[in-house]
């Protein structure tokens, strides 16, 4: 082949990935965050519609090509029998659960906030209202964003559950077996061997295990199936533009299952070299087109650009992890000894393990004598994405919960066995799939009481603590908020979550909206990650926030609901909050309602020793302690202290009044910003706690964090900007920042070092400014610069 015919599309493709390169590394990870969730749902929106459109112009085509090239009946009849075994067997023997606790419910709430929201992050805390859920923090996740999609289409014609969570990946392993078969039927032109694999890929006990669980893997190998079923259908010199027009949304949804994924897309291109070859250009632009569908997948990995999450003794991505990852998945695969129940270790066959090898070690041999050259090529550019999963410190099987990354390499594993024994045994190849059925009925029901008990993920002690939650909390009141470490869990159940952070970090005003909303039942439930630290030795190291919540139990009344120790060996509790240790018996009864302008004091009527300040200024004139109203537009500050028999009750409140002339910074989202940490959250800390500056906290401002600047364009509307500045009570390790306000370039304000407990007040003329830019600036260190902008406004 001419060397020139092979340089020429790749100097075309070559601006392509540099470019993507470039925008890889100058996109800012604050940057791909906000997009992540504001766009990341409408992108693959408009994927699935793209994928619809090219369906529909190649329908006629494939049913067409299908048609002309089908099985007999016999080996027809035998995929009909193994569908119909698979969903038996899968439906009655293994039961409908998570089985990777935290990606999964991740999936499914990040599939209710595209639901709901139409956003592309996960809900990771809020409530439900008239069957419907309001996100309260929505947040980015490095997980594929096509699983959550084709679950939140479930959600359109279903309950937007768990239940309907998990019931989609059945239907999806059958059509992954079904696909298989007729792609391997039609590339080996051997209708027995097209079976044995399906078959093997069907009787694979992780196969059969996430079939009844939520995870993307098994949407993974239905794509693949997907694609290769489409590839065996169009020979590559009949490969047109409508043909790519299906591939390329495929391929785009296949690269958000896993990010990995998109270094297997080498052979998809191969495959079709000819057509390339043919006129250069079209390699640039289908290149271009598959990243342009692939951005979301991408883009989350720019926003989690050298993100270091794992732990161990080596780095997340390293050579020796993908020593160690292989010797230890071979180990775990061969799986060649029970457990002491009597129950399989892992979800791995000791027969099947050695029928892959033998089968690769024949394979391999008829390569290096020359033949299947050509296959083995394509093979081995696909398992580029199996040795990036392995070069990760999660890609070993030691970590129980990351033995379904097997998944991405079982359609291979069935095929290699397939084709290796049939290759073995030359012309017998209805003989290997009859003794394949007979092996897999006789290993599925020799181990089936290692499917009713789980198999390994019996030993996921979260697994039980879900369950034994989903039922209990469901006793308690309609409305309860749960404050647990893993509030998304809650939300995917079913009930209203928070973390325990986030409980520690509303202000009382806030604190007495979720008490109300609840009719004062908020619990906070203690489990797994409640207790003991972080091991930072663990390939997995997880989280704990043992301290925040004993914290919570320190600072706050308790009743507990339940103690149940036995199936967990840790005390799983639930305990409901009462009021703050040493807080007025009468405090519940202070009410306020910012929007009508209102305080209501519910206090005793006979209390006469009071005192109201309004603006740091006494109010002689309040006769009604009841009720009084503020009219004077802007921002107030009110608090009252009253003395009840045996009695001290304070309580604070900031109120806005609006007007025409003034507004809220908060109420409208920067045009411009930057920050070296973090995002700026508005009407919340930069870690989205209540503003809270010496003591004091504040309903309304902006958080930041040192070095930012946000801008506002204003187009001259306003004259006056008011705020309090310092660094938020939350972090209070730094050593200082600095506040600056500048106007269409002009500098107006620049406040001294304010370090922690220190508070500003400003009153800046801005009169005619167009662009009102607020930076926050470290003093040499930016560590712990939680830089507020309290209580801003605008007039």
């Amino acid at each position: 082949m001419n060397f020139q015919i092979l340089i020429v599309p790749l100097i075309y493709v070559a601006p392509v990935f540099a470019g993507v390169f470039f925008l890889f590394q100058k996109i800012s990870q604050n940057y791909a965050k906000s997009w992540d969730i504001e766009w990341g749902y409408y992108a693959v929106l408009a994927l699935f519609a793209w994928l619809c459109a090219a369906l529909i112009w190649n329908a006629k085509e494939i049913f067409q090509r299908v048609k002309n090239n089908l099985p007999s009946k016999f080996s027809m009849l035998g995929l009909a029998a193994l569908l119909v075994l698979f969903t038996v067997f899968a439906s009655t023997q293994i039961s409908l659960q998570h089985r990777v606790l935290s990606d999964e419910t991740s999936w499914e709430s990040m599939a209710l906030q595209m639901r709901f929201s139409q956003s592309g992050g996960v809900c990771n805390q809020g409530v439900w209202k008239d069957g419907a859920l309001e996100c309260k923090d929505v947040v980015n996740n490095f997980k594929g964003k096509a699983f959550a999609f084709v679950q939140s289409l479930a959600f359109l014609f279903a309950e937007p559950s768990r239940e309907t969570a998990l019931r989609v990946n059945l239907p999806l392993a059958l059509c992954s077996i079904a696909l298989l078969f007729f792609a391997m039927f039609r590339f080996a032109k051997d209708e027995w061997l097209a079976l044995t694999a399906a078959i093997f890929l069907a009787s694979q006990p992780i196969f059969l295990m996430q079939s009844r669980s939520a995870s993307t893997e098994v949407l993974y190998v239905f794509l693949f199936g997907a694609l290769l079923s489409f590839y065996s259908i169009i020979p590559p010199k009949e490969v047109s533009l409508k043909h790519f027009a299906l591939v390329i949304p495929l391929l785009g949804f296949f690269a958000q299952t896993r990010q990995e994924t998109m270094f297997c897309f080498i052979p998809f291109v191969l495959f079709y070299y000819s057509y390339f070859l043919e006129k250069p250009w079209r390699l640039a632009v289908f290149s271009a087109l598959v990243i342009l569908a692939s951005w979301p997948a991408i883009n989350t990995m720019i926003a989690y650009r050298g993100y270091d999450f794992q732990g161990g003794e080596h780095a997340a991505h390293s050579f020796a992890n993908f020593i160690y990852n292989l010797k230890s998945d071979i180990r775990i695969m061969w799986n060649a000894e029970l457990a002491s129940n009597g129950l399989l270790k892992n979800p791995f066959y000791t027969t099947y393990a050695f029928l892959l090898f033998a089968s690769s070690a024949w394979l391999l041999y008829k390569v290096v004598i020359g033949k299947y050259r050509w296959a083995a090529l394509l093979f081995a550019l696909f398992c580029l994405q199996i040795g990036v999963i392995l070069f990760n410190v999660s890609g070993t099987f030691e970590i129980d919960i990351n033995q379904r990354y097997v998944l991405v390499a079982l359609p291979l594993f069935a095929i290699v066995m397939a084709a290796g024994l049939c290759d073995i045994l030359k012309g017998k190849s209805k003989i290997v799939c009859g003794v394949a059925a007979v092996l897999a009925v006789y290993l599925s029901i020799n181990h089936i009481k290692s499917f009713n008990e789980n198999i390994l993920y019996n030993r996921n002690k979260l697994l039980a603590e879900e369950d034994y939650l989903n039922s209990a909390l469901k006793k308690l009141p309609e409305n309860s908020i749960f404050i647990y470490a893993r509030p998304w869990q809650m939300l995917a159940s079913g009930f209203n979550g928070f973390s325990e952070r986030q409980f520690l970090g509303w202000s009382p005003n806030e604190l007495e909206e979720w008490r109300n909303f609840s009719g004062n039942n908020i619990y906070v439930v203690r489990g797994q990650d409640g207790y003991g630290e972080v091991n930072r030795n663990s390939r997995v190291v997880g989280f704990k926030t043992t301290s925040t919540i004993s914290g919570i139990l320190s600072r706050y009344k308790t009743e507990r609901i339940f103690s149940e120790t036995r199936p967990f060996g840790y005390p799983l509790e639930a305990y409901k909050i009462g009021r703050e240790r040493g807080e007025s018996n009468y405090a519940a009864s202070i009410k306020w309602n910012s929007e009508k302008m209102e305080i209501e004091w519910n206090l005793p009527d006979t209390l006469t020793d009071y005192r109201i300040f309004l603006d740091n200024k006494l109010l002689d004139s309040v006769k009604n302690i009841q009720s009084f109203s503020i009219e004077n537009p802007g921002m107030h500050y009110a608090i009252l202290t009253a003395f009840p028999a045996n009695d001290t009750v304070k309580k604070e409140a900031q109120f806005f009044i609006r007007s025409e002339s003034n507004s809220l910074l908060q109420s409208a989202k920067p045009s411009n910003w930057s920050q070296d940490w973090g995002e700026p959250k508005m009407g919340k800390t930069v870690e989205n706690n209540a503003l809270k500056i010496d003591g004091r906290v504040f309903e309304f401002g902006i958080g930041s964090h040192a070095n930012s600047k946000l801008t506002w364009n204003l187009n001259g509307a306003y004259k006056k900007f008011h705020s309090y500045i310092g660094l938020d009570d939350e972090s209070a390790c730094g050593n200082g920042a600095i506040w600056v306000v500048i106007g269409d370039g002009k500098q107006l304000y620049r406040s001294k070092v304010l370090t922690s407990h220190e508070i500003d007040s400003l009153s800046i003329d801005i009169s005619g400014v167009n662009v009102l830019a607020l930076e926050a600036m470290d003093n040499g260190d930016k560590d712990c610069d939680h830089a507020n902008w309290a209580g801003a406004w605008l007039e």
